[in-house]
């Protein structure tokens, strides 16, 4: 039954989950020092769109008699997992009344996504003192034109941007329903998350440390924003997940030398360590009612669901386009448009496959753990 309590406590979930993203935004910018450039509330806006699978346009002009626009479509990973972190937590926080905190969530979260990205806009200050000569007066055998070229140099480039607002709500639509619907699984199969969440922050908390002290703030600001990316990339490639790199335009062929990354490898075993661990986590969480294969086949439903939903969510969200034209007199005229994407369908059945294998092989292992160790006392 939902009840106007349990719509409130929807609500506020959402809300928390939102501010949490808009602060791990705020945060990894300003150790990227991006506040430097002006438009800092915008740009927080902006990544917090991007982390629900919005994207952002931009325009750029310098007194000429053209202008430069694009679009880019890049997930902060980072800030996607910790509203969904935040999300699930205050939703199962209690196990029954979740259809109505659900529901409203649904409603809530992409109605605050619609008013980030409104808020997404703004113009920033790019390096000024571009100069065309030397090696940069051309690009793909295009010589350079005008200030860009012959010595010339522009002093001052200012770029506004944007978030077109239906785009982000419906990927905040698929974003919390995504959220939800593990929210569901964890209480279909009583399964404890508690140990999973604290080994992730933990995790994430020692990547942090290590990139500050060895690369610096700007570093750990690039992990605080996109180590999900890496993990997923890392992952997905050691399960066989094929990426692939296109481009097209006048300057595609900038991209000539940049080839897709291999699947396999050593990071096959990373993968194979990574999720049986994690298939023994869950199962030591998820208590010991029911038999030794009851129990696996229960750990390894929840994490095949678990893991190919987030390896078929992350390869979405973790595609990269960039898209550059130049428009002058009304016409425009593509210069550039680069992909960098996972095949979703391949890398949800894989996770499927691998979750399903893990969670058995680790609860497994659990169990055999447990009884070593239970024969171990019984002998003392």
């Amino acid at each position: 039954m939902v009840t106007p309590r349990e719509v409130c406590r929807g609500v506020v979930a959402s809300v928390a989950a939102l501010a949490a993203m808009v602060g791990v935004a705020a945060a990894g910018l300003l150790l990227l020092d991006a506040d430097r450039i002006g438009g800092f509330g915008g740009l927080t806006a902006a990544v917090v769109a991007l982390a629900v699978g919005g994207s952002v346009e931009f325009s750029a002009a310098a007194d000429l008699p053209f202008a430069v626009r694009g679009g880019v479509t890049v997930a902060p990973l980072g800030v996607s997992l910790v509203g969904a972190v935040v999300l699930a937590w205050l939703l199962l926080r209690r196990r029954d009344g979740l259809l109505g905190r659900g529901a409203a969530a649904v409603v809530a979260f992409p109605a605050g996504v619609a008013a980030v990205a409104w808020a997404a806009r703004g113009t920033v200050a790019l390096p000024g003192g571009a100069t065309g000569g030397g090696s940069g007066a051309s690009a793909c055998g295009v010589p350079a034109a005008g200030p860009f070229g012959r010595g010339g140099s522009v002093d001052a480039l200012g770029a506004g941007f944007a978030v077109p607002v239906w785009p982000a709500v419906a990927g905040a639509v698929g974003w919390v329903l995504a959220v939800v619907g593990v929210c569901w699984l964890v209480t279909r199969f009583r399964v404890a998350v508690r140990g999973v969440v604290w080994t992730t922050i933990a995790l994430t908390v020692v990547c942090l440390l290590v990139a500050w002290v060895f690369s610096g703030a700007a570093a750990a600001g690039a992990v605080l924003l996109g180590l999900p990316l890496v993990v997923f990339g890392a992952l997905s490639l050691g399960l066989g997940v094929p990426w692939t790199v296109t481009s097209d335009g006048a300057l595609s062929c900038v991209l000539d030398a940049v080839g897709p990354p291999t699947p396999g490898g050593p990071l096959t075993w990373v993968a194979v360590a990574v999720l049986l661990g994690l298939g023994a986590l869950v199962a030591r969480s998820g208590g010991r009612d029911g038999g030794p294969l009851r129990r696996a086949a229960r750990v390894s439903v929840w994490l095949a669901a678990v893991v190919g939903a987030a390896l078929g969510g992350s390869a979405v969200l973790s595609r990269v386009t960039v898209e550059l034209g130049v428009v002058a007199f009304g016409f425009t005229l593509p210069v550039l448009e680069a992909r960098l994407a996972a095949d979703p369908l391949v890398a949800l059945g894989l996770g499927l496959a691998a979750g399903a294998a893990a969670g058995f092989s680790g609860s497994l292992l659990v169990d055999l753990r447990a009884r070593f160790r239970s024969a171990d006392q019984t002998t003392r």
